[in-house]
């Protein structure tokens, strides 16, 4: 996928036997947060009609790739427990261990798809002339 097609999809589903996985680009760690998020609900449900819910997230972990499992668990935690559906991804505060985090959306309207748990299955980010990539794998 040349640089330009990152841009316009910041992400691509991948081939994988049991569960779901997808490539996710940005051109920093914040970006790639956030086009992770925004793809995990692309995949999971039908965005709702209106903005009605802003949530506030703060999470710290032991490195990168732990913050962002944490980041997908907890909106997908959120997502299952509250019934809504986020698709305003704001981070105040990013480190590669720790973030703050405002998120809005609106009452799930449709699932599509039950993600269980963003893994730690074949879990990497990456540099990359465009900035960075992280392959995710979701326990579906």
């Amino acid at each position: 996928m040349s640089s330009e097609e990152r841009r316009e999809n910041p992400y691509e589903l991948l081939s994988h036997t049991a569960d779901l996985a997808m490539r996710v680009y940005g051109r920093d760690l914040p970006e790639l947060f956030v086009n992770a998020a925004r793809a995990m609900f692309d995949v999971m449900t039908v965005s709702p009609e209106k903005g009605t819910v802003e949530r506030h997230l703060l999470l710290d972990a032991g490195d990168t790739e732990a913050l962002l499992v944490d980041w997908l668990n907890e909106l997908n935690f959120l997502h299952e427990t509250e019934e809504e559906t986020y698709t305003q991804f704001v981070l105040d505060e990013f480190t590669p261990t720790h973030l703050s985090a405002r998120v809005s959306g609106g009452p799930t309207v449709e699932k599509t798809l039950v993600i269980k748990a963003a893994t730690y299955h074949e879990l990497r980010i990456v540099p990359t002339d465009a900035g960075v990539e992280a392959t995710i794998v979701f326990d579906i």
